[in-house]
């Protein structure tokens, strides 16, 4: 079923905009309240917004299966890279990158660098688990 117009073009219109804010949380989440699930929820729905407004036939072109596959696997990979080298500087996600000022962005250590595995792992996971579910329902 294909929604109208102005459903179509709203959700043009507004998914760049959540992107931009997933990835603000993706980088700035140990400064405020959000992080990387947050940020792989809004991208996740920014995708999910483009499916139910414009089709799956239409979207998949876009955002293939097999990519958002890849991204989920890699994103699980950096998090365990994340962790076990961690092991090496003296403890399992021990922070070994250190730096910078209270506040600042640098001050998170290994926490952005994790936010943003989160992130790309809850995104692909969440638009994957839709794709799974749209392939039987999509009749456009």
């Amino acid at each position: 079923m294909r929604m109208s117009l102005v459903v179509r073009t709203t959700t043009k219109f507004i998914s760049p905009f959540l992107v931009a804010y997933a990835a603000y949380l993706m980088v700035y989440g140990h400064l405020s309240p959000g992080g990387g699930f947050q940020a792989g929820v809004i991208l996740a729905v920014s995708v999910i917004l483009l499916i139910t407004s414009h089709g799956y036939k239409r979207v998949k072109k876009s955002f293939r299966f097999r990519e958002v596959q890849t991204i989920e696997g890699i994103s699980a990979l950096s998090l365990v890279l994340l962790a076990t080298v961690g092991v090496f500087f003296g403890g399992f996600f021990y922070n070994f990158i250190r730096g910078g000022s209270f506040g600042a962005l640098v001050s998170g250590g290994i926490v952005p660098l994790f936010n943003i595995g989160v992130a790309l792992k809850v995104g692909a996971a969440f638009t994957f688990m839709f794709y799974m579910l749209s392939r039987w329902v999509e009749r456009d």
